[in-house]
């Protein structure tokens, strides 16, 4: 490895060290009860500059996610409040597909060599059937949640997925979680803000429902295009 690339791999570290030493010493200003006690001045904020609002959020959501930072879906139900279901998930999806997919360069640019070393090189039968059925290994691993994904986004790496591949099937795996936590977030307003008592009306919803049938849609259609080239 040259110099340069262990100059940024320093730099990046080190930034990521800053923010999880302010994380840890200001634990309680990232907590709901800090959120909803400024709740007010967020939502004037939001209300006066909106476009503005919705980038800010996209950015620091998209940071926040390169640093692995804590609490991603936490972050995707305050979207949902502050926002509302469908612009609060996208908000999620475009910050969360931005975050993952500069994990995604850095990670292939720095250390791909590492994580096949350490990692892959003992789980070979990954990597064979990756080259075999890479989107579709893609798109489980974003519908399906089984693993971190801070991991997921450095195991793609390693196994050297396509760019445009990575950033496609990001962004529709993403996309019903994101409506799910955002619709989630948005049903936080009516329980704390109008003070509506939990029932099964508030799950029972098109922003839940719609979401959840996407998932079970996109986990059918894998499995007959997947049958569909084996014949």
């Amino acid at each position: 490895m040259n110099l340069s690339k262990k100059l940024l791999i320093f730099f990046l570290l080190t930034i990521i060290l800053i923010l999880w030493t302010i994380y840890f010493l200001n634990k309680d200003f990232f907590q709901l009860h800090t959120f909803f006690s400024n709740l007010e001045i967020i939502q004037n904020f939001i209300l006066q500059n909106f476009f503005v609002s919705i980038f800010i959020v996209i950015f620091s959501y998209s940071f926040l996610i390169m640093c692995n930072f804590p609490f991603a879906s936490l972050l995707s139900m305050i979207n949902g409040f502050l926002f509302g279901t469908w612009i609060g998930g996208t908000i999620s999806i475009v910050g969360g597909t931005l975050g993952a997919f500069g994990v995604f360069l850095i990670a292939k640019f720095f250390f791909l060599d590492f994580i096949k070393n350490k990692f892959l090189n003992k789980y070979s039968y990954i990597e064979n059937y990756f080259n075999k059925n890479d989107l579709e290994l893609m798109m489980l691993i974003r519908i399906i949640p089984a693993i971190p994904f801070f991991l997921q986004n450095l195991i793609l790496a390693g196994l050297g997925a396509h760019n445009k591949k990575f950033f496609y099937t990001t962004l529709i795996g993403l996309a019903p979680w994101s409506f799910i936590f955002g619709s989630i977030g948005q049903g936080l307003e009516e329980i704390f803000v109008n003070k509506t008592e939990l029932s099964f009306s508030l799950i029972a919803q098109p922003e839940y429902l719609i979401p959840i049938g996407f998932i079970a849609f996109l986990i059918i259609m894998i499995i007959l295009f997947k049958k569909k080239f084996k014949r």
